[in-house]
């Protein structure tokens, strides 16, 4: 309507927001486009409600759900019903050897598959709540809690050095997934291997989860299972620090690859 700002639109509803200013949400550098089945926005507000099999996609950042909306103001977009989302995650520490030797080849980002059925970022906070039937996966593990919170770092563009192959990864100032902490009965699975804890934190620089509260406990088919105070288990080995009462110590266990 004109003069109130109000926008309505229904049946096939598609937008791309071209702007790359601060103002505006980015989860990449790339255009945003969204998809819905009817549109209610207010340009004088700075809302947009996006109804009926909404879909937001920006660089490898991929969002499903019944409705999502847009706050331009506070840089706040909330996805409510049936939520599914696809985040690149933070490449992390390479392993020193492979810090000794050069390796041109390009890396594709690693992603987390998120369900819940509410889920709010925020641009300005680096950050995502999610809440009910949470499940946060990449192709390590998988997390399962009532609620998660996503902890994003914006990546920062390299120059490529001369010669050498471009890395396939999004455009620099991109979103990725560099913490995970769930809470209020946390489970997490990778292979054999099930841990449960009240709490469970992934750090993405050392790829780490930390389980704490409650009675941790670290469930292996081939290894038994392992209880303490506080649990921190490596996703690239098997090794396993014990914090009880009585101090540290570590498990290291190897696992033959067949």
């Amino acid at each position: 309507m004109q003069g109130s700002g109000e926008i309505r639109a229904e049946g096939g509803v598609q937008s791309t927001d071209l702007s790359t200013k601060s103002s505006s949400l980015q989860l990449a550098t790339t255009p945003l486009n969204i998809s819905a089945d009817t549109l209610l926005a207010n340009s004088r507000a700075g809302r947009a409600l996006y109804s009926g099999h909404a879909r937001l996609w920006q660089g490898d950042s991929i969002m499903e759900a019944d409705s999502i909306e847009l706050l331009r103001e506070t840089k706040v977009l909330n996805a409510s019903g049936n939520v599914r989302a696809v985040f690149p995650q933070s490449p992390g520490q390479a392993p020193a050897e492979a810090l000794a030797v050069q390796q041109p080849a390009p890396r594709k980002a690693k992603l987390w598959h998120v369900a819940a059925e509410n889920l709010t970022y925020s641009d300005t906070d680096s950050r995502a709540h999610l809440e009910k039937n949470v499940v946060a996966q990449s192709v390590d593990q998988k997390m399962r809690a009532p609620v998660v919170e996503l902890y994003f770092t914006r990546s920062v563009k390299s120059a490529s050095a001369p010669g050498a192959a471009s890395v396939t990864r999004p455009p620099g100032g991109f979103q990725q997934i560099s913490r995970a902490v769930g809470t209020g009965g946390v489970t997490v699975e990778q292979g054999t291997r099930k841990a449960t804890a009240e709490r469970g934190e992934y750090s993405a620089a050392d790829g780490k989860f930390v389980m704490s509260g409650g009675n941790p406990t670290i469930f292996d088919a081939a290894e038994g299972t392992t209880t303490g105070r506080q649990l921190t288990f490596f996703l690239a080995d098997d090794t396993i620090i014990v914090d009880s009462e009585n101090g540290s110590r570590t498990l290291t266990k190897h696992r033959v690859e067949k």
